[in-house]
Order: C-alpha cells, then sequence, then structure tokens
C-alpha cells in the first residue's frame, strides 16, 4: 500500500512532459544497477499518463511540478504588476537552476545570461540575482556582496566527484578554482563548465510565497540532457566583442513549451519587459567601451544649475540608468540643491521639477487650497523644501536660477497671513543623487545638458509650476515642460531624437508611481 501511494503522489504532482532527442554533451548514461533519481521516474509516470509521450531511447525530459528543491528550475514569470519591465530585468524570463534548497536558505544561478566577458580567460555566464557577482556585470559602484563563482559541468570520475556538488543526475556545480584544478589535471577542458558569476537568493519561505502568490515563477523539473543542451546552445553565442547578446528568451521559451505554457509564451513576445530586457543585456553583458578622456563639466555644476536629460543623437537612447533603473529621470528638469565638494566622487543632489503626482496635499488656509505632490526624487529628505520663484517673497537664492527656498514654518506663516497663496510653492520632498563622474559622463555622452540660466529659463517656471494644480484634463507627464525647457539656449526649435523604448518605459513608472492615488 506504502508503493501504490507513493506512485499516485508522483502522478499528481506533475502537469506536463516533454520528451525530447538529447543531444548535450553529457556524462554516460547510468547502469541499470544504478538508482533512478526521483525526477525520473516521475517523468516516466507523467509520460504514462501520456499517450503521446515516447520513453524510449535514452530520451531527455521537461515537465511542470510544483516541488521546490535542490535541482528544480524556474521560469521567470510574466504577470508580475511593475516588474520585471522596470525593475530586475534579468529576472524577466529567466531560467534558473536551484543549487541549495534546506531549512536555512534557498540558492539559485540563472543559466540563460551569457555574456560575452571573460574572467581569468574563462567565458561566464552572468548568474546574478543582485547577489555575490562583485560588480562584475554591473559596476563596481553598484556591487553587492563578495564575488561568487559556480562552474557548472557534465564530468564524473575521482577527482571531479571530488572537487564537485550533484544537482541532478548528470550536472554538477564545482567553484571556479576547481574547475582550473580540473583542467590542471588533464581530465577537462575549460569548455567542460559554464561559469556563472553571481547568485539568486531567498530566505525560509520566500520563494514558496513568490511562486504562490506573485506569479513570479514556474517550477519545473528537467535533466541534465535538457539543460545542457540550451547551455551548449547559448555557447556558441556571442562571441567576445558580439554587438548583440543573446537575451536568453529562446532558452525560456522553450522550456515554458516543454511545460505546456505555449500560451503564456504567445501573449508575452515583444511586450515591453522583453525589449527591456534586450537593453539590459547590452548594457550589462556585452563588454563597454573604454572610458576615454571624459569632460569635467560636472566638476563646474552647482547649486542652482538646471539640468536637462535628453537622448543621446549617437546611440538613440538615454543614460542606461535613465533607461534600465530610475525610468523617471528621461526627459526630465531638474535643479540642482546641493553640490557637494567638486571632487569626482562628490556627490549632486538636484530635485526633479516636472513629474507630478496624482497625491494631493491640502493646506489649512483660507478656502483649503489643494496642490499635486511633485515626485522630485528617489532619495528622501528629511526636512522638505519649499520652493518659490517671485523674489518678493524672500528666502535663499537657489544659485542663479531664479529660484528661491524657504523654511517650511516661514512658507507656512506667509500662507496664513495672506502673504503667499498655495500656488506660490512646490514643496520638495525628495532628491535625485548623482556622483560628479557619474554626472560628467553623462554630458560628455550628450545624455544630459546644463541649461543657461536667463530670461529664456525664467519663462519656463511658470509652467513648472502650474503642473501642480488640480485644474486640466488628468496629470501631466511633464514631457511638454521637458521640451520647452529643452529648447533653452537653442538658436531654432529642434526635435528630440527618438527613444520610444524609453518613452514607453516612462509611461509605465508614471502609470504605477504617479497616476495611482494612495
Amino acid at each position: 500500500m506504502m508503493v501504490v501511494a507513493l506512485v499516485i503522489s508522483l502522478c499528481l504532482c506533475t502537469t506536463h512532459t516533454l520528451l525530447l532527442p538529447t543531444t548535450a554533451r553529457r556524462a554516460p548514461a547510468p547502469r541499470m544497477s544504478e538508482e533512478m533519481d526521483w525526477r525520473e521516474m516521475r517523468a516516466r509516470l507523467v509520460a504514462q499518463e501520456s499517450p503521446a509521450s515516447d520513453t524510449a531511447g535514452g530520451s531527455s525530459y521537461v515537465y511542470e511540478s510544483p516541488l521546490i528543491e535542490k535541482g528544480s528550475i524556474l521560469l521567470g514569470g510574466t504577470k508580475q504588476a511593475f516588474g520585471f519591465a522596470l525593475r530586475q530585468q534579468f529576472f524577466h524570463k529567466s531560467v534558473m537552476l536551484l543549487l541549495q534548497h534546506d531549512d536555512g536558505f534557498t540558492k539559485g544561478i540563472i543559466l540563460n545570461r551569457p555574456s560575452a566577458l571573460e574572467l581569468d580567460g574563462w567565458r561566464v555566464w552572468c548568474g546574478h540575482g543582485q547577489v555575490a557577482e562583485g560588480g562584475m556585470f554591473v559596476g563596481p559602484e553598484n556591487a553587492r556582496g563578495q564575488l561568487e563563482i559556480n562552474a557548472l559541468h557534465s564530468l564524473d570520475g575521482f577527482l571531479a566527484d571530488r572537487l564537485s556538488t550533484k544537482v541532478i543526475k548528470g550536472v554538477s556545480v564545482t567553484s571556479l578554482d576547481g574547475a582550473k584544478a580540473l583542467v590542471a589535471a588533464g581530465t577537462a577542458k575549460k569548455a567542460d563548465f559554464w561559469v556563472c558569476v553571481g547568485y539568486s537568493g531567498w530566505a525560509p519561505g520566500q520563494l514558496a510565497a513568490e511562486v504562490e502568490q506573485r506569479d513570479s515563477w514556474y517550477l519545473a523539473s528537467a535533466d541534465s540532457g535538457t539543460l545542457l543542451t540550451e547551455l551548449l546552445r547559448q555557447a556558441r553565442e556571442p562571441s567576445a566583442g558580439a554587438a548583440v547578446a543573446d537575451n536568453g528568451i529562446s532558452t525560456w521559451s522553450r522550456l515554458m513549451s516543454g511545460i505546456g505554457r505555449n500560451a503564456d509564451v504567445r501573449q508575452s513576445e515583444g511586450s515591453l519587459a522583453d525589449r527591456m530586457l534586450t537593453e539590459w543585456v547590452r548594457a550589462h553583458l556585452l563588454p563597454r567601451k573604454p572610458m576615454t578622456d571624459v569632460a569635467r563639466a560636472a566638476l563646474s555644476v552647482g547649486e542652482g544649475a538646471v539640468l536637462c536629460s535628453t537622448v543621446a543623437a549617437e546611440s538613440g537612447r538615454p543614460a542606461d540608468r535613465f533607461l534600465l533603473q530610475d525610468q523617471f529621470l528621461h526627459k526630465a528638469v531638474l535643479l540642482v540643491l546641493t553640490a557637494g565638494d567638486e571632487g569626482e566622487a562628490g556627490l549632486v543632489r538636484a530635485c526633479i521639477l516636472n513629474r507630478p503626482t496624482a497625491n494631493v496635499v491640502r493646506f489649512n488656509t483660507p478656502g483649503n487650497p489643494r496642490r499635486l505632490v511633485p515626485f522630485c526624487g528617489n532619495r528622501k529628505i528629511v526636512d522638505e523644501v519649499w520652493l518659490h520663484h517671485r523674489s518678493a517673497l524672500g528666502g535663499q537664492p537657489v544659485g542663479d536660477s531664479g529660484i528661491f527656498r524657504l523654511p517650511a514654518a516661514e512658507a507656512a506663516a506667509k500662507l496664513m497671513a495672506g502673504d503667499a497663496m498655495a500656488s506660490d510653492f512646490l514643496l520638495v520632498g525628495g532628491v535625485v543623487e548623482f556622483r560628479r563622474d557619474e554626472l560628467s559622463s553623462y554630458l560628455a555622452a550628450g545624455e544630459m545638458r546644463v541649461l543657461p540660466p536667463g530670461d529664456e529659463l525664467a519663462g519656463v517656471w511658470p509652467r513648472v509650476w502650474s503642473l501642480t494644480s488640480e485644474e486640466g484634463d488628468g496629470i501631466s507627464d511633464g514631457t511638454d515642460l521637458w521640451w520647452v525647457a529643452s529648447q533653452c539656449g537653442s538658436e531654432q526649435l529642434t526635435a528630440g531624437a527618438p527613444s520610444s523604448l524609453a518613452d514607453d518605459a516612462l509611461e509605465e513608472w508614471l502609470k504605477w508611481f504617479a497616476r495611482a492615488s494612495d
């Protein structure tokens, strides 16, 4: 009765299987006396339930399974609200192998993000989820944790077994040092390894919650032949220095189809998230252009400077940060509030002027006027800044921008006394931070420019303040104001370079973070 119950349980925990001919490099087939692992048994049980399946002749398999265990495959979902298009694009349509799953921790590495980069002469895959990649792909300034490298292989033998940990039958993992030792011993070649930098980690119960509640992942089980076939295919491209890298979507699509999720594949083809993933791969997994003599214009950018983000004429794109990370900076107008020191590492803090939101503040003054709250930056500041552009109201000038700042208490007193109106003020509760060397690179690349002060710029301020009025049709996306500001200092009107993907990403950000009122 126990055997019957086990077989029934295994049948119930699987839903769909795909049997594929094995073409990948893999360890020798197990002898009949070897113990068959549970995944293969489940695959055969599912295949018996499907008349179309064929288990003969050393086939490979992939099937959907609700089990989270070491060796499980996670297929990145496509139904999250605003991710992974705006954040963590590397997770979108990812294929992840769990190397560890126990009561204390779950660890997985992404398999379908091959890079054109090398480490000590070894081709590397981006296996990370913002953990332990040491800044190799995202830059040292964004590094999280010390570098960790996992080298997958299908080798067997005494030394390989001693230096490795088995993940599933036919697939093991070792460190980069372990891989080097196997090559030095003459028992392996570099081409026998897939070197994955970084990993993703989950606390106890976290992954289960994401699978069950958020549609972040689909769970599957696959054998070594299926996984190694895909890794071999990816290894053929891109070569070092390639102009376009494999974004891994084709691998994800094949495995999703294998577990019967064809509808999800079709419905998500060509989505914003697909396009954003391709840009993430371009920005992080291809060799970076060497930095030449970067203009040091940002070293002279001081308090009161007005910045306008633009699209670089050469690439037709905004800065990668504005496209992939902080979409609110695309087509933004910013006022520098503090410039810090003038060293390359000094921080420049600026507030965005053209991102009104649907949130409203009500003033406790006669008539209880209301104003829309602007989104001024993702770094909250302790003391709210009240800006105005009426010199008669006094206050501290912000450089030579023509804008003044007042302490909250003083601004409130002027409102209560009737010396000012709510429409005179712009409430700033956050800022954006730039490193000076970063800002220099944007200016040199034509991804930002400094607007000249003067009468033209002064004529922009009434338009800025009008954005936070509740009057009018809907919430402005701020791009009309950006266009007007971008013409300051130009001898003739100029159209901006095309940037449809960045425009779409900004629109997506506005939908989730600016237009939905709390």
